[in-house]
C-alpha cells in the first residue's frame, strides 16, 4: 500500500523535461530500465506515432498494457467560428477557422489515424489497450480489461 501510494505522489509532483509527446522515448528508458519481466502500463493520449518499433521491443520483454485517456475534442472539433487554440506541446497559439469543414475533417480524419495507430500498434506487438474518455468513468473498464486478460 506504502508503495502504491509513493507511486502516486511521484507521478502527481512529476515535471517532465519536455511538453513533447514521446512514446518511443519512454519505451526506450522502460526497456533499458527495467530488465526483470514486468508488468507496465502506458497512460497517454496516444496523440503521437512512430512507436511501433521500441513498443515490439518492450512488448517481447515486458507485459505492457496502453492505456488511452482522451477528450471527446480530442476527436471532433466543434463549429466555434475563430478560435485561438494552443499547442500544448510546442507553446503555440494559433487563431483556427473552426467553422471551415474541411479544418473539422482533416482534424476527425487525424485523430482516428492516431487512434487507429494505437490500437493496430498495440495489438501487433501482443499487448493490451484501454482507452477511457476524461468525462466517463474508468473502473468498470479496468476492472473487465483485468477480468478479460485474466482468462
Amino acid at each position: 500500500k506504502q508503495h502504491i501510494l509513493r507511486i502516486i505522489r511521484e507521478l502527481i509532483d512529476f515535471e517532465p523535461n519536455s511538453k513533447k509527446t514521446d512514446i518511443s522515448e519512454g519505451l526506450r528508458f522502460f526497456t533499458n530500465a527495467i530488465k526483470k519481466r514486468s508488468t507496465a502500463f502506458v497512460i497517454s493520449d496516444f496523440i503521437d506515432d512512430n512507436y511501433e518499433r521500441t513498443l515490439k521491443i518492450a512488448g517481447s520483454k515486458h507485459d505492457i498494457t496502453g492505456i488511452r485517456v482522451y477528450d471527446r475534442f480530442d476527436e471532433e472539433i466543434p463549429n466555434l467560428g475563430l478560435v485561438p487554440m494552443l499547442d500544448a506541446e510546442a507553446g503555440d497559439v494559433q487563431l483556427v477557422n473552426t467553422s471551415s469543414k474541411s479544418i473539422r475533417t482533416n482534424y476527425k480524419a487525424n485523430a482516428l489515424r492516431l487512434t487507429d495507430y494505437y490500437q493496430n500498434t498495440f495489438k501487433r506487438s501482443g499487448a493490451g489497450t484501454i482507452s477511457t474518455r476524461v468525462d466517463e468513468g474508468y473502473v468498470k473498464k479496468l476492472l473487465g480489461y483485468f477480468k478479460q486478460k485474466g482468462r
